[in-house]
């Protein structure tokens, strides 16, 4: 890779993090990279406060492709399906819908098993409690 490539890639990247940021992304829950003209998003695309709507979607990748050095921008998201059709995007939510569990801002999808453990305690404590719970809703 020359120089000048890598200087590309360093600013397109922290230029498409500046976009996720304004767009209040949960960082923690999406990778990016720009390899080649192409700018790859990968994971969930989940706000900080909730979901994203179909249109803040569409502004976000439009932002997105209007960076300089981007010529393209492949979505490989668990909770949209994000395809570009000419000079507009086809946007659609999945199956797998994304929620804030808590005010602390984690975030999980409705098919996984996230536990929120509200106060300290010794692991083991809160394992049994744990194990107890799932036997009550079954």
């Amino acid at each position: 890779m020359q120089q000048d490539e890598q200087v590309f890639r360093y600013e397109v990247n922290r230029n498409v993090r500046m976009v996720l940021i304004r767009h209040d992304a949960e960082l923690s829950r999406i990778d990016y990279s720009f390899i080649g003209n192409t700018v790859y998003l990968d994971g969930d695309l989940v706000k900080v406060s909730g979901n994203f709507s179909v249109q803040e979607i569409e502004a976000l990748a439009s932002e997105v492709s209007a960076l300089p050095h981007v010529q393209d921008i492949q979505f490989n998201l668990s909770n949209w399906i994000v395809t570009s059709s000419g000079d507009s995007w086809k946007i659609t939510r999945t199956g797998k819908s994304v929620t804030t569990v808590d005010a602390s801002h984690q975030a999980g999808t409705l098919d996984d098993a996230t536990i929120v453990i509200g106060n300290a305690g010794k692991l083991m404590d809160v394992l049994k409690d744990i194990k107890k719970d799932s036997k009550k809703e079954e």
